[in-house]
């Protein structure tokens, strides 16, 4: 049986987004920056080291699905990258949240993500051995917070 450790918390701030590509072949997508952010756990401290990117695939089911890589150092200098997918249900209390800068409860949409860490330091080769999903919610203006758990 499937169980789930909640091992991190990935607190960010985004800007944008740049308008959205309408009439891409590909779909329309929005392009938000994720500009500050930590991830915090009993195994990990790190911060954003550069400005990362979402983009954001929109979709006519009320659904966007996000892209995005980002960077980060620990506090002991190891360098992680972070790419993530997955789906984010914009429910009137999700749309109005965010054009008021307020935040969401856990349950006010449907923002869930697989994460995949990547590193070369041998300290936190556990993120690159382990399964990790996340639930998200809006945490203020142009703020998101997520409980990051490793699958066991």
């Amino acid at each position: 049986m499937l169980e789930l450790k909640h091992e991190m918390t990935y607190r960010l701030r985004v800007t944008g987004p740049l308008a959205a590509t309408e009439g891409s072949p590909l779909g329309a997508r929005e392009y938000w920056q994720m500009t500050e952010g930590t991830l915090t756990g009993a195994r990990i401290k790190a911060k954003i080291a550069s400005p990362g990117g979402d983009w954001m695939l929109l979709s006519a089911d009320r659904f966007a699905r996000p892209d995005v890589r980002v960077q980060f150092i620990t506090e002991d200098g190891a360098v992680i990258l972070l790419h993530y997918t997955g789906l984010v249900e914009r429910t009137v209390a999700f749309r109005d949240a965010a054009a008021e800068g307020r935040q969401t409860t856990w349950t006010d949409q449907y923002m869930r993500m697989h994460m995949r860490f990547e590193t070369g330091a041998e300290g936190y080769c556990w993120l690159n051995e382990s399964l990790f999903i996340a639930e998200g919610r809006l945490a203020g203006a142009q703020q998101i917070e997520y409980r990051i758990y490793r699958v066991l």
